[in-house]
């Protein structure tokens, strides 16, 4: 089954890593570009997969990619033994633990709907709001089918908490119902946990949480190029709808923490306490549309830059947005398209990453500590770096859409755990500002609109309508010193005598006077 491109951390043993990347460059082909249509309707804009582009086996297509989980969980150790529960004598964890092997058991809970039942790791809630009205729920359906028979695309499996373990089911689709209508158009929610099991706690340890939205078609029959497919039928990717935002609502382990890296634009976060074991985490934001090429090369004409990426499949070669190599993969394409991106897709994802960082302000393992989001083809992958005062990030991209004069525009937010904020400056609990500026490599200043908001424990910074080539955001947080009051000045006291008869009286004051019938002397 296609999916989209998913990094597991790298604890994961790598036969587990081959299987799961590649499956993903199926997906990555569907996530990667989207084709611009005079679309009739909204709803009839389907996504473009990069492998149509593929003529011949002497041939390799050039893109990019994404990551943005799965949708079929997974138990046990890939590819050869894949295990239906913790029971299951194929998943052996007592004789991996004797033997020393390094053998590893790993698990990719898909996390479905919220029940009486089961009310720890899954989804409570998907909404949607359009043209900035008021959110209205959608409607669960049923849960993704799967091939039958086809143990290589997963098994789900039922919790064992015992082992820290939850329930692996699949994706999950979602309806909009309008005046009383299910719309043609589907939402498949994704969210899965990937796990690893720890040998000496004898439990399952949490590497990485994904959550994706992707609307879809449901079409008659099998068709690769799909996000999904059966004998059946089909799941046909297609772009977001105009001016719309969703939100999640979903149950997480409290074991998430750390940095998590989103495609959303104006994204929005809100974590409380649900139990002992999971946060409640509401998620809101809007699509965000990511500019992309692709081009097609015969093998025999590959320049020296291009021979470096060989890993292809379906005659793709794609380069994740936050891998080490993906500046100098795009200035590559850059000449290539003669910085003209043809196509563009829509994304809603919010994933967990291994970012670390130097300053221990930028440190928590325990909570949810930033979130960075951005529509740029390719982005840093680390947390921004506080160096000389300033949050530093690093994105690239390719500059004109599709005509070849529209300059592409690029969006950035940040949010951040205001108390994280006011820690790398030494600030108090008094209002802070920012300024956020966008500078090119070659030190050229690029105008662009910056907001800056505190709410609920977050602060919020976004820069948006900068161009791209590679660009540097940088935010610097500023606080106004509190004003001093002015000290007033001590009057110095007087003391005066004053009689009246035979009677003296001592009168001390800053403006001394004698009582009625009394005189100074």
């Amino acid at each position: 089954m296609p999916k989209s491109r998913g990094v597991p951390c790298n604890h994961l043993r790598k036969e587990f890593l081959v299987r799961r990347n590649a499956i993903a460059v199926l997906l990555v082909l569907a996530m990667t570009v989207g084709l611009s249509v005079n679309a009739v309707a909204e709803t009839n804009r389907q996504a473009f997969f990069a492998a149509d582009l593929h003529e011949g086996v002497d041939s390799r297509v050039y893109s990019v990619g994404d990551d943005a989980g799965t949708f079929f969980s997974g138990l046990g150790i890939w590819p050869n033994k894949i295990c239906s529960s913790t029971s299951d004598p194929i998943c052996d964890f007592k004789g991996i633990i004797s033997s020393g092997n390094g053998s590893k058991i790993n698990a990719s809970p898909m996390l479905t709907v919220c029940s009486a039942e089961a009310n720890n790791d899954c989804v409570e809630s998907v909404e949607i709001s359009r043209d900035g009205g008021p959110f209205k729920k959608l409607v669960f359906e049923r849960d993704m089918p799967r091939r039958p028979g086809l143990d290589a695309d997963g098994k789900e499996f039922p919790a064992d908490y015992s082992m820290n373990l939850p329930r692996g089911s699949a994706a999950s689709i979602w309806n909009e119902v309008v005046d009383g209508q299910v719309s043609e158009l589907k939402y498949l929610v994704s969210y899965q946990y990937v796990m690893n099991y720890d040998d000496s706690l004898q439990k399952f340890v949490l590497q990485n949480v994904s959550l994706g939205i992707r609307p879809f078609k449901v079409v008659v029959g099998n068709q690769w190029s799909s996000l999904y497919f059966t004998p059946d039928e089909s799941g046909v990717l297609y772009d977001f709808p105009d001016n719309v935002q969703l939100r999640a609502v979903v149950h997480m382990s409290k074991a998430a923490s750390g940095w998590f890296k989103a495609r959303l634009n104006n994204p929005d976060i809100s974590i409380s306490s649900l139990n002992s074991l999971n946060s409640r985490v509401e998620v809101t934001g809007a699509p965000v549309k990511v500019p992309a090429f692709a081009y097609q090369r015969n093998l025999n004409n590959l320049s020296d830059e291009e021979k470096k990426y060989t890993s292809a499949l379906k005659g793709v070669i794609s380069v994740e947005p936050g891998a080490r190599e993906i500046f100098e993969y795009i200035e590559m394409a850059r000449k290539v398209v003669k910085d003209v991106a043809k196509y563009s897709n829509t994304y809603w994802t919010l994933t967990s990453t291994p970012w670390d960082n130097l300053n221990p302000c930028l440190q928590d393992s325990t909570r949810v500590l930033g979130i960075v989001s951005t529509n740029a083809i390719g982005y840093e992958g680390a947390s921004p770096e506080f160096k000389d005062g300033f949050l530093n990030y690093r994105v690239t991209g390719i500059h004109f859409g599709p005509d070849g004069k529209t300059p592409n525009l690029g969006t950035y937010d940040l949010l951040l755990r205001s108390d994280a904020a006011r820690c790398l400056y030494g600030f108090s609990n008094a209002p802070v500002s920012a300024t956020v500026s966008i500078t090119g490599s070659d030190g050229s200043q690029n105008i662009a609109t910056t907001v800056v908001s505190e709410k609920d424990g977050w602060l919020k910074m976004k820069a948006a309508g900068f161009t791209f080539s590679e660009k540097k955001i940088k935010v610097k947080l500023t606080q106004q010193k509190a004003e001093k009051l002015p000290i007033a000045k001590k009057t110095a006291k007087k003391t005066i005598t004053c009689i009246k008869g035979k009677v003296t009286r001592k009168v001390t004051s800053t403006a001394p006077v004698c009582p009625a019938g009394f005189k100074k002397r």
